[in-house]
């Protein structure tokens, strides 16, 4: 569990964990569990930034697919597998229902009883403002969490040939002016958050969201700080990705024609 960290810190952390466990090098899933010293947007692997550059809140490009997510009043999950493990052999859609079922089994334990999966006929009642269509919880997809209609919990995931990666935010409060000024006005109604149905901080929800990940996949998590390797890595993918506009605002290939991501592990 980190303290609150820069967006730009808190992807490179990320990707570094990543990279070394498709490296072999750690051969046990890793569960990082923090948050955001400022409200962030990050915004997909893919996606065109255009819409987001005019912004006065830091964006960071993640290195996972799908839309923006505004990260500010919320816990953002990530967990980083190996081939080695049941999880990964699930494929994309197995993992990310297994990942989603302890999510959805911990926000119950905490009160939030209107918790469920989306169901595949699910069609927002929302804007169709193409602004807000960049928003990550514009609409829920296949595996992730509404309560009462609305997104609670936005998830993606990065699948190497030996590793994945998937991380996640559950949000807890909103700043609806916040979110607006960033996805336009009525954006608030397509998401929800734990504060509407129950009390329960986030610091108390850690212990039971890590309990249930331990519980759904067969996992014993063990508290431990970042390896050399891992900080080594970290600060090296900070340096060469998330502090340049290359990769925040120009995107993903613009960055890996100067710096591939094999590159980045010399």
């Amino acid at each position: 569990m980190d303290p609150p960290l820069a967006g730009a810190e808190n992807m490179a952390t990320d990707e570094a964990i990543l990279r070394l466990c498709e490296k072999g090098l750690f051969k046990i899933p890793t569960l990082r569990l923090y948050e955001w010293k400022i409200p962030t947007l990050s915004i997909g692997y893919a996606q065109n930034a255009s819409a987001f550059t005019g912004l006065s809140i830091p964006l960071v490009r993640r290195i996972t697919g799908g839309r923006a997510v505004l990260h500010h009043m919320e816990l953002t999950y990530s967990i980083v597998c190996g081939l080695s493990e049941p999880l990964f052999s699930r494929g994309i859609h197995g993992a990310y229902s297994a990942i989603s079922r302890c999510i959805l089994n911990a926000l119950k334990d905490i009160g939030v009883s209107d918790a469920v999966f989306c169901a595949p006929e699910y069609s927002p009642k929302n804007s169709s403002d193409a602004e807000f269509k960049q928003s990550c919880f514009h609409a829920p997809s296949r595996h992730e969490i509404l309560a009462q209609g609305r997104k609670m919990v936005g998830s993606a995931q990065r699948r190497f040939k030996r590793a994945f990666l998937q991380h996640g935010s559950i949000l807890f409060d909103v700043d609806k002016e916040l979110v607006e000024s960033v996805f336009g006005r009525g954006s608030c109604g397509s998401i929800s958050w734990v504060g509407d149905f129950s009390k329960a901080g986030k610091g108390y929800f850690k212990g039971v969201f890590i309990e249930r990940m331990e519980e759904g996949l067969g996992a014993d998590f063990k508290k431990s700080g970042l390896t050399g390797e891992e900080l080594y890595l970290k600060d090296i993918i900070l340096r060469e990705r998330y502090l340049k506009r290359e990769w925040n605002i120009n995107g993903a290939a613009d960055t890996d024609k100067k710096h591939p991501p094999a590159d980045i592990l010399l």
